[in-house]
């Protein structure tokens, strides 16, 4: 019986091991590598649960009642917390999931984003030396809001400061750079003409 016993403790600090080994203390991760060890971490687990729990500890807004999210999300410009994400109730987020968290993202109630689509909150073309196109387009940081019941096909591209209206539809792989009116299905990117910039925009900021 003591033999029964010891083999049991055992078995138990053994599988305690293991699942320290699979999946690391947050808090110990926060400590040695701040938030970026956190980001990294998100990337990396396979828990959709774990990622729920990580996200909320670490300054996000989500629901009680949120579906699993991910795994294997990207979390981007987050600073230092997730504040900037809000999600709301029997929310869906898919697998692989790019969150660009400079302004906030704001999911309500019962949307489902598919997997690896791209939400953005901010377009900076970068104030490089020699780089007049970037004076040219000014810095737009805006949050991107996904309301009730909407549904984003795997693989769009939510463009900053875009609102999805309530149970309007996003088929896969659309690049959705307006507003979307409620209840409206977006089959694909509305086909545009490229346009050339004229030289003389490109004059004043020649290098002298």
């Amino acid at each position: 019986m003591i033999r029964d016993a010891a083999q049991d403790i055992l078995r138990y600090i053994r599988t305690r091991i293991w699942l320290q080994a699979q999946w690391p203390d947050p808090e110990v991760v926060y400590r040695r590598g701040g938030m970026l060890a956190i980001a990294n971490l998100l990337r990396q687990t396979s828990s959709p649960g774990v990622t729920n729990d990580v996200l909320r500890r670490f300054g996000a807004d989500i629901h009680p009642d949120c579906h699993p999210i991910g795994p294997g999300i990207t979390v981007h410009e987050y600073v230092d917390s997730f504040k900037n994400l809000k999600v709301g109730a029997h929310v869906h987020i898919g697998k692989e999931v790019f969150l660009d968290l400079t302004d906030k993202i704001i999911i309500e109630d019962s949307v489902g984003v598919g997997m690896r689509v791209v939400i953005l909150t901010h377009l900076i073309l970068g104030d490089y030396p020699n780089k007049p196109i970037s004076k040219m387009y000014p810095r737009k940081i805006k949050p991107t809001i996904l309301r009730r019941g909407c549904s984003i096909g795997a693989g769009s591209v939510i463009a900053s400061g875009v609102e999805i209206g309530e149970d309007a539809i996003v088929n896969a792989n659309v690049l959705v750079d307006r507003d979307v009116p409620p209840r409206t299905v977006v089959h694909s990117t509305t086909p545009r003409k490229h346009v050339r910039l004229p030289d003389r925009l490109f004059e004043k900021y020649k290098s002298t």
